[in-house]
């Protein structure tokens, strides 16, 4: 009896590596999100390397040194060139690298600069402005007072004899000015300067007139007292000045004369 052949039959897996259906490395997408992720980087990093480059650059005081200073403001009594010595040492520099703070403070501490700013002109050129101070009168044997009422170490003695003199033990100086200019409305219409306004340890104002009088004021009613001489001036002082040494207007209905 014949033996029946087995028949062997091989099973053909469909394998995805086969030849047909192998991609390349090259022909696989990166996935979107990945590509987003390296534009990103690129447009934050970039800038971010350029820009500390940059700092690093200008952060050298060899790299764009300071060639010009201009000094402004209307001075009528500091002399620019006195605020060399102070402005030479801080600009051996670049713009970014001065220490303005305290090229201004050191400016400032000149007497006749009453303030001092810096604005910087890229990308050399540094300009300094000055506010000078203004002396409205002279401030007992030394100093001056400044429109604000400050007392300042200056000194204009050609004007000893255009600018009133005013005083206070106290530390006072705007309230003296303020005094002053309140005298100066009152007595507006009096034919003659005042030179001085002082207030004595009691707080009493005492004035001296241009012509050599001196009117003691007290220490209240003011007004009322300044109103009253000013009047009695006209009427019976006016004429005999010149044998007038005090007036004492500390009285309710008048006044005292001491005569030379």
């Amino acid at each position: 009896m014949r033996k029946k052949r087995i028949q062997v039959t091989r099973k053909v897996s469909g394998k995805k590596n086969s030849v047909r259906g192998r991609r390349s490395f090259a022909e696989i997408d990166l996935p979107k999100i990945n590509r987003r992720i390296v534009t990103l980087l690129a447009l934050i990093i970039t800038p971010a390397l350029v820009a500390i480059t940059l700092h690093n650059w200008i952060k050298n005081p060899e790299n764009l040194q300071i060639k010009s200073v201009e000094v402004l403001g209307d001075l009528k009594h500091l002399d620019k060139l006195a605020l060399q010595p102070i402005i030479e040492p801080f600009v051996k520099t670049n713009l970014y690298l001065l220490d303005k703070t305290t090229l201004e403070e050191e400016i400032e501490f000149n007497p006749w600069v009453y303030s001092a700013s810096l604005t910087s002109m890229w990308p050399n050129k540094l300009i300094v402005k000055i506010h000078e101070q203004n002396p409205i009168a002279f401030w007992g044997k030394e100093g001056m007072v400044n429109e604000f009422g400050e007392v300042i170490d200056v000194d204009l003695p050609l004007l000893k004899n255009k600018l009133p003199l005013l005083y206070s033990p106290f530390d006072k100086g705007r309230e003296m000015v303020e005094s002053y200019v309140k005298i100066r409305e009152w007595m507006q219409d009096f034919p003659v300067d005042i030179v001085e306004f002082r207030e004595d340890t009691r707080g009493s104002w005492i004035l001296k007139l241009a012509n050599g009088m001196k009117v003691k004021v007290g220490r209240e009613e003011h007004e009322r007292r300044l109103r009253r001489f000013i009047v009695g001036y006209s009427n019976q002082l006016a004429g005999q000045v010149e044998k007038i040494d005090t007036v004492d207007l500390r009285y309710t209905n008048g006044f005292a004369v001491k005569w030379i």
